[in-house]
């Protein structure tokens, strides 16, 4: 069976994960909020922004076409460089100089992008500004700028490289004219020759360089063509209100989500069932429904079938037939630390207890605060005196309504509360009772106030620990187990309390406890059962047996 019941863990453990985040749900809405209020912020400060686009196909200049070689036009032309030239902050001054702009022409690049599509001699020049008509002017001057910077560099470099020529030229000019002169004027045969022999070869050189300047002069300096004017956008190109706000609610879910999981990470109290049950190393018991104001300590048979009640009478029903339980003398009730619910919770087990036809004794071990008798409902009359010590003092009759009555020891100040619940008196109390079908609930302080309970505890047969979902800690549990367990009682399972009704902000803000449980092998806490079908009567609790049987950490399943 458990390589069967093995891959359900993953999706319980998951919705165990899931209700632990969604507990703290005030963060997470708290974070959609505040995303969504960011995003709205981001689109109402920030405006609409508009971006234009222009194309642009550079053209290559050489200033000596003659030194190509055969190379193509486009090996001709670095489009990295062209596009670094594009980016330039000389064209930026030209381009704020053209528009009349007092902006620093670094500002101006920085809304700027020029790309290069990959295999063409493209400039691809995109603009964003708040306005369409601004981002059409600017990008349209940014690329009147660079073509106009292209062509001034190319008409600079031709009308160098022809200077360079015209003052090679002049001399060769100055020196074929004194040749000129000479072989006009006349002379021997062989100084004739040589004199026409060199004027022809500075003719030749003189028609080279004239030429090549020539060629210089009809080059074509356009640096390209545009084939996308950058018209205003009809739309604008950054996110809109609904982008943003969308986005913005993504982003806070996420940081909600992320401070639920620290704060369930960091939370010190129990949140759940499975909490409780891993830090007692006990089950759960049942789980009592938040208690309405003005209700009686005293609910089981005299205010009628509400829901608190018939939670008492499962947990009474299930101890009655829990086989670590069933038989044995005394019971004790306690909470980790002040909480009045383990009163309640032992009066009305009492009351559970009688109904379904036990003898009980209550006795209200708390020696140092008494006040159990003054909320009870005694029945006048019934009151039988014993003389001795507190644990053979007066017993009270309560009265239970249709339930009938059972009996109450109620404590009363002792100089030593820890040595009177030590006692031997006490011990007989306990697990030697005055009569044949007499059991006893014992109710004391908060465990971790005083040693009153443990002096208890290591006495009676098992003890019931009650909880308050909305204060009890994990370390207190901890301690409550390594203390009962240390000194020799028997935890036999929790009580879980609601409280009393919670406030809209703090359900909202702490949220309420889960209750799944999770892990194999653990008890399905029960906050509510059905009744027993008739039959015969469930067993009545008696003396604790001697052969030791020792009480497991398990509980049977509650069967009809």
């Amino acid at each position: 069976m458990s390589v069967f019941d093995e891959p359900a863990e993953e999706p319980d453990q998951i919705r165990d994960q899931l209700r632990q985040l969604f507990r703290y749900r005030a963060l997470v809405v708290l974070g959609l909020v505040l995303g969504m209020l960011g995003g709205g912020a981001v689109s109402l400060l920030g405006g609409s922004t508009y971006t234009a686009t222009g194309e642009v196909v550079v053209h290559a200049i050489s200033t000596a076409p003659f030194e190509a070689g055969g190379v193509s036009v486009d090996k001709q032309i670095s489009m990295g460089t062209e596009r670094q030239i594009a980016q330039s902050a000389s064209v930026a001054a030209r381009a704020g100089k053209a528009l009349k702009l007092a902006t620093d022409p670094a500002t101006l690049q920085r809304d700027l992008r020029v790309s290069n599509p990959p295999e063409t001699q493209t400039l691809m020049f995109e603009y964003s500004a708040d306005s369409p008509d601004r981002a059409s002017a600017l990008v349209n001057a940014f690329v009147q700028a660079y073509l106009k910077y292209r062509q001034d560099a190319a008409t600079q470099r031709i009308d160098k490289t022809v200077g360079k020529l015209s003052a090679e030229l002049k001399p060769l000019q100055e020196q074929r004219k004194v040749l000129d002169r000479r072989i006009a004027g006349g002379g021997g045969a062989a100084g004739r020759a040589t004199d026409e022999s060199e004027r022809s070869n500075l003719v030749s050189e003189i028609a080279d360089l004239q030429g090549r300047i020539s060629s210089l002069k009809s080059l074509d300096t356009t640096p390209g063509d545009i084939v996308r004017k950058g018209d205003p956008p009809a739309f604008p190109s950054s996110p809109g209100l609904v982008v943003l706000l969308l986005a913005g609610a993504v982003v806070g879910l996420v940081l909600g989500i992320l401070a639920a999981w620290i704060r369930s990470v960091l939370e010190p109290r129990v949140r759940s069932v499975a909490d409780v049950q891993d830090n007692l190393r006990a089950p759960v018991l049942g789980i009592l429904p938040r208690r309405q104001g003005g209700t009686e300590l005293l609910e089981v048979g005299r205010t009628g079938r509400g829901n608190r009640a018939e939670a008492y009478r499962t947990i009474a029903f299930r101890l009655v037939h829990d086989q670590r339980f069933a038989g044995r003398g005394s019971l004790l009730v306690v909470s980790p630390r002040e909480n009045a619910e383990a009163v309640s919770v032992a009066v009305n087990l009492a009351g559970a207890f009688a109904e379904i036809g036990n003898d009980i004794l209550l006795v209200e071990a708390d020696l140092r605060t008494p006040q159990l008798a003054q909320r009870l409902p005694l029945h006048p009359g019934h009151g039988r005196p014993v003389p001795g010590s507190w644990a053979d003092g007066e017993r009270l009759a309560v009265d239970a309504g249709v339930d009938g009555r059972f009996d109450l020891l109620p404590g009363r100040e002792v100089p030593n509360p820890a040595r009177t619940l030590s006692s031997p008196r006490f011990a007989r109390l306990l697990n030697t009772p005055s009569g044949p079908n007499e059991n006893v609930v014992v109710v004391t302080g908060p465990l971790l106030s005083h040693a009153d309970g443990l002096a208890v505890a290591k006495q009676a047969a098992g003890v019931v620990v009650v909880c308050d979902l909305n204060e009890v800690r994990r370390d207190d549990l901890d301690r409550v187990w390594e203390l009962i367990t240390g000194a020799g009682g028997h935890i036999l399972g929790a009580v879980l309390d609601k409280g009393s009704r919670a406030t809209s902000l703090r359900r909202l803000t702490d949220g309420g406890p889960t209750h799944r449980k999770r892990g194999r092998g653990r008890p399905r806490a029960a906050a509510v059962a059905p009744p027993p079908r008739p039959g015969p009567p469930p067993p009545r609790l008696g003396p604790a047996p001697q052969d030791g049987t020792p009480l497991d950490s398990d509980t049977t399943s509650l069967r009809r």
